[in-house]
């Protein structure tokens, strides 16, 4: 049976929660074509500049690429006049099916990327490689790997899962942000996964019940936090995934901080009232400074130089020199202080104190507050982004944004809010000290953890409200991070990204660039994996029509399509009770049409589009079960007359 990729050209195109990188602006693009690859490798040469481009598999580099695997797309550019590799450079780049036997030609190239360029609404690729995945740490021993794109059927994809030896407590990001480490308390370990192929590469039994990890800044040790009977750290080697050291510090949970020289570690013991001091490059104690109340929080920042430790009973930051060990400076709060964090830049200290409903922010530079900002609903963590402070609270649902610019001037510190979700974070039966917040990587947007409805969140700085939802396919959610897919430069000269390729078929990689200007497709295919579960429907459908294509208001729209019955070898289906639903995006001017079949399991609707805007037609057939949310749709842009525009 011919899968429905391999069947037609029909571009895979959705409604996204997730915008392309950066705006271009369509003018005049050297526009290039290369014959049809047989291989996944491919060179071409054009006005002084060599494009390597290859697509191979991740998990077996050397063997074909199968559908279903997690590929690698490499290009490398070099200048043809000196062969030194080309840097700096800001590709965008997509990837779309192609019909069986056919390859990329000028014509079809140019009007991709034109599509894509021009940012319609609704239309998108099968495969943006200017975005991002969610990774998402679930309360059960998975982590969720989810596309954000909106797929095929109307929902996001669960790109992959993968499967913890152990619930996990805590977890960190390797300073390449190419792995994610993971502590379990019930395993005695941390796993290392990586977020290129997304898998389980090895796990290492660190001590009993590790229940915090952080990754000092050049990313060469993992310290892990135990609380057994050997209370202290174990410190990874994060290159040989091995144990280099595990140090006692004291009884009780730890905080763990290392110092942007990567010199001093800094571990808290709860339950001995203390701060260990730990000397890197000796991995050994150097010192214990006491703390009069509970250490409930470390932070440290760049700019002072100073480690500050959040006293929960007395209600103090203590400001510590982790060189000598002394405590420079004391900042008095109020009791009941919970976690602290640092302004990216250094500069100020954010601490929440639950059972007050404030936060508190200091300045670094003369340890001294200068704001008390009123957070309702027990406060209880801070992340910031590169322009926002966001608090989450415990009692409620709503998340607090403070202006960064705002703070330590004199003026008040507005604070706005937004509800993500309906259920406080309370309502889950299990908090993670970890992050609730994920900054996304292509635009001013934040993911929003909310354990109580067991969903993400997805938020645009300046709105009101969450523009959407990532489900999280029946597992509650406890936080996330985002795995950058855009094409980035991990050598000179050298543009990497990874991508998992849905199905067997042929593809093309549709490259552009602003500067030099160019577009370039490159075509290559994906093998059938016998190992791939099929998820085939009752019927199959291709579609005579573009998706994507231009139409003029007012004018009649033909629609034409096939459907093909897969239990019956592809047989051409012969049924009369097929619909199409059409509506206008967000929603509006929903109607359901008659279909004409035209014999040979072929079909057409035609319909008027008065309005301009994107246009989603989804089918259904009833008598097979598949209801408008289950057959691929289709999408057209209709645009007022006069403004261009092209005919099915």
């Amino acid at each position: 049976m011919t899968p429905f990729w391999k069947s037609d050209r029909f571009r895979q195109v959705a409604p996204a929660m997730a915008l392309a990188a950066g705006v271009f602006v369509i003018g005049a693009f050297l526009v290039f074509r290369t014959e049809p690859a047989a291989v996944s490798g491919k060179s071409i040469s054009r006005e002084g500049l060599k494009v390597d481009f290859s697509v191979t598999s991740v998990i077996a580099p050397g063997e074909p690429l199968k559908a279903g695997e997690i590929a690698r797309v490499s290009l490398k550019f070099t200048d043809t006049n000196t062969g030194k590799p080309v840097t700096g450079l800001l590709p965008a780049a997509w990837i779309d099916p192609l019909r069986q036997g056919t390859h990329s030609d000028q014509e079809s190239c140019r009007a991709s990327a034109a599509t894509y360029l021009s940012g319609y609404v609704g239309i998108r690729p099968m495969i943006d490689l200017n975005s991002y995945y969610i990774v998402v740490l679930n309360a059960d021993p998975t982590i969720a790997v989810i596309d954000p794109i909106i797929g095929v059927r109307g929902i996001t994809k669960l790109l992959t899962q993968v499967i913890l030896p152990g619930p996990p407590e805590d977890w960190a990001r390797s300073a390449d942000e190419k792995q994610v480490y993971v502590a379990m308390p019930t395993a005695d370990a941390v796993s290392f996964v990586d977020l290129d192929s997304f898998r389980l590469i090895d796990t290492v039994k660190v001590g009993e019940s590790p229940t915090r990890i952080t990754v000092q800044p050049d990313g060469r040790y993992a310290w892990v936090g135990t609380v057994g009977a050997k209370s202290g750290v174990s410190v990874l080697d994060t290159e040989k995934l091995e144990v280099k050291a595990h140090i006692e510090t004291g009884k009780g949970h730890h905080e763990l901080v290392v110092t942007s020289d990567n010199r001093f570690a800094l571990v808290s013991n709860r339950d001995d009232r203390t701060v260990s001091i730990i000397d890197v490059r000796k991995l050994k104690k150097t010192k214990d400074v006491a703390v009069t109340g509970l250490p409930i929080s470390l932070a440290y920042s760049p700019l002072s130089k100073s480690a500050y430790v959040a006293d929960g009973e007395t209600g103090n930051v203590l400001v510590l020199d982790p060189a000598s060990g002394k405590i420079r400076a004391t900042i008095p709060l109020e009791k009941g202080l919970g976690p602290m964090r640092i302004t990216p830049d250094g500069r100020f200290g954010f601490v929440v104190n639950p059972s007050k409903d404030v936060v508190y922010v200091f300045d670094t530079a003369n340890n001294r507050e200068v704001h008390r900002l009123d957070v309702e609903g027990e406060p209880f963590q801070v992340v910031f982004s590169r322009s926002y402070g966001y608090v989450r609270s415990l009692a409620n649902n709503t998340v607090s944004m403070i202006r960064l610019a705002d703070i330590g001037g004199s003026e008040q510190v507005v604070i706005s809010n937004f509800q993500a979700g309906e259920r406080p974070p309370k309502d889950s039966p299990h908090l993670l000290p970890s992050d609730l917040f994920a900054t996304a990587v292509t635009e001013a947007s934040t993911l929003v953890v909310s354990p109580g409805d067991a969903n993400v969140f997805y938020y645009m700085e300046g709105m009101n409200a969450p523009m959407g939802s990532f489900g999280n396919y029946g597992h509650r959610p406890l936080s996330a991070i985002v795995a950058d897919r855009t094409i980035k430069e991990v050598a000179p000269g050298e543009y990497n990204s990874t991508v998992k390729i849905p199905v067997e078929g042929d593809y093309q990689f549709i490259l552009t660039l602003d500067s030099p200007q160019m577009i370039e497709c490159f075509d290559f295919a994906a093998a059938l994996n016998p190992e791939l579960a099929s998820d085939e429907l009752p019927l199959r459908i291709a579609y005579d029509n573009r998706g994507g294509m231009l139409t003029p208001a007012g004018e009649e729209v033909k629609i034409h399509f096939t459907l093909n019955d897969t239990a019956k070898g592809g047989a051409p289906y012969e049924g009369t009770d097929v619909k199409v639903l059409t509506f206008r995006a967000p929603g509006q001017d929903r109607t359901e049409h008659a279909v004409k079949s035209l014999g040979d399991g072929k079909y057409e609707f035609a319909f008027t589009p008065e309005v301009s805007g994107a246009y989603y037609m989804y089918p259904s057939v009833a008598s097979a079960g598949l209801d408008y949310s289950k057959l691929p749709f289709i999408t057209i842009i209709v645009q007022d007359p006069g403004t261009g525009g092209g005919t099915p």
